[in-house]
């Protein structure tokens, strides 16, 4: 028996509407309860309105919804289905994702440690104001990661596809003379390339909010 493409091996695919209006299907009424409780708390709470914002609510949803439903299934020792689940590689996911979803909410100022202060000293007004400009750095940093790894990526296509059209003496003279040199190449350029992003900006901007909140 085929499913309906509003299944999942029996599950119902829920529809949700995403913070930015995009939309996306979650796995049963419980997941579309929990996303719509949570996204509606943040639109609530935040009032982004730049597009960068909301992709970067939308991309922590997404990771959190990730979170709730590997805990779900920790909780029952089984998935949605009833199939037994690997409990340390969901304890490790969960883990990873988490700590992602903590770097996200701190770069943005989301931490209860900002909402809290900025509660006790009753300038609410200041703490979203600079939490907007936190956010839209935030998103140009994306988009500076994403810049990057669009470039780095062509580079590393260029290099795999000049490699397989040559012949040995032609790879020499490209310096890729195997497939160890391409893979060299990303762990010694690629990655610390696109690793830098990331650092300078934990380094120059994110060192400065986390210092105050």
């Amino acid at each position: 028996m085929s499913l309906s493409p509003d299944e999942f091996d029996g599950i119902a695919r829920i529809e949700v509407q995403l913070v930015s209006g995009e939309t996306v299907r979650v796995l049963g009424d419980v997941e579309g309860r929990w996303f719509n409780t949570t996204r509606d708390s943040y639109i609530a709470q935040l009032h982004f309105s730049e597009t960068t914002d909301l992709r970067d609510l939308d991309r922590l949803l997404i990771m959190e919804l990730m979170v709730f439903r590997w805990t779900q299934q920790l909780a029952a020792g089984q998935d949605y289905i009833g199939m037994e689940v690997d409990e340390d590689q969901i304890r490790k996911n969960i883990k990873e994702y988490s700590a992602a979803v903590t770097q996200i909410k701190d770069s943005m100022g989301l931490t209860k440690k900002a909402r809290d202060d900025a509660a006790n000293s009753g300038d609410f007004a200041t703490w979203l104001a600079e939490l907007k400009l936190r956010a839209r750095a935030f998103g140009v940093h994306r988009e500076h990661q994403l810049s990057k790894a669009l470039t780095l990526m062509n580079e590393l296509f260029a290099i795999v596809s000049a490699y397989d059209r040559s012949d040995t003496e032609e790879r020499e003279k490209l310096g890729f003379e195997s497939d160890k040199a391409i893979v060299e190449w990303i762990r010694s350029t690629m990655r610390p390339e696109y690793a830098a992003i990331d650092e300078h900006f934990r380094t120059h901007e994110q060192t400065y909010w986390i210092r105050s909140i």
